[in-house]
């Protein structure tokens, strides 16, 4: 394909983009006990396909509605959240979707609006005021907007459990915006839509499969953006009791490589092998829970400190294996 058909195809896929996939943080991918369809069952449009053991997304049934994006459990699907977290704060906390009436800034589809747009947005300005259209007959998002939308809301509380949302289905008013910030916005958001339209050139192959997970994806650096503002969290982490084997099970299915397993040598004893967490990268997805082979493994709450301090260390010992 030439460089003029890319930027066709940059172009036209602007109006209606698919979200881009990361399959290293896939729990199909990773090889999950249970697996998951949470995108499947989300998609109001049956866009996405899942029988590969993968995510296979039909770009002429996607409709951007976000949805997919929002559930998640990996954050393995993402839409760029940069521009939908600065139309935010523009809008001081109000937004609306492209189907709702009013003024001020808008968003393709509230589907889009994850947990950590939320409790970020959330942290800075208390509520949020999201204005959809009519829901029932869109072609967008469809009838299950709203409820999504408050379910996103709950999940960003964990983060920021002061934020509150306003829904509704009334005209927004909009924030009030000054010339600079209007003219700073409208050029602003030409030069990103250029830089949308040059199309991606294929880079080296430099990292392994197994690196791709250590990529912290943006929903993940605004939740703990979010955290930092809050007085107390409830981010979700896992706990470890006795009879952990120090199995690679855990480590191996984690989608963000939050559950890491080194090995350290003790003088004069046997090798011991120990498990941390760094607690900002774990989703709460549960992959490990499901898929401990001696089942020890517990989903808990992290307190802030836990947050922000350096990988908590969930289980030492020396494997039962090295007696074989």
């Amino acid at each position: 394909m030439g460089l003029f058909d890319n930027l066709v195809g940059a172009f036209l896929k602007l109006t209606d983009p698919t979200p881009e996939y990361t399959g290293p943080r896939c729990l199909l991918e990773r090889n999950s006990v249970g697996g998951c369809d949470k995108c499947q069952q989300a998609c109001p449009h049956e866009a996405i396909n899942l029988q590969s053991f993968t995510v296979e997304i039909d770009e002429v049934k996607c409709t951007s509605c976000g949805l997919c994006t929002a559930v998640c459990p990996g954050i393995a699907l993402e839409f760029p959240l940069g521009p939908i977290q600065e139309k935010l704060h523009r809008g001081q906390g109000q937004i609306r979707c492209s189907k709702a009436p009013g003024a001020g800034d808008e968003i393709h589809c509230l589907g889009q609006l994850t947990p950590g747009v939320l409790a970020e947005a959330g942290s800075r300005f208390g509520v949020l005021t999201l204005a959809h259209g009519d829901c029932a007959n869109c072609k967008i998002g469809g009838p299950t907007i709203p409820e999504r939308v408050q379910w996103a809301a709950q999940e960003a509380r964990k983060y920021f459990p002061g934020m509150q949302v306003h829904l509704q289905q009334d005209a927004l008013r909009g924030a009030e915006v000054g010339r600079r910030e209007f003219f700073g916005a409208m050029f602003g958001g030409a030069k990103r839509s250029a830089a949308e339209l040059v199309p991606n050139l294929p880079l080296p192959q430099t990292e392994s499969y197994e690196d791709r997970r250590s990529d912290r994806p943006a929903e993940l650096r605004l939740r703990k953006v979010a955290a930092h503002r809050a007085e107390v969290v409830h981010w979700p982490r896992i706990a470890v009791a006795e009879g952990c084997t120090l199995c690679p099970v855990c480590t191996n299915v984690c989608p963000t490589k939050a559950v890491e397993r080194e090995r350290e040598a003790v003088e004069g004893l046997s090798e011991e092998y120990v498990l941390k967490l760094n607690v900002s990268a774990c989703t709460g997805c549960g992959a490990c829970v499901e898929s401990c082979p001696p089942q020890v493994i517990s989903l808990v709450e992290a307190s802030r400190d836990e947050v922000f301090d350096q990988a908590l260390e969930l289980f030492r010992g020396t494997p039962p294996w090295y007696d074989l």
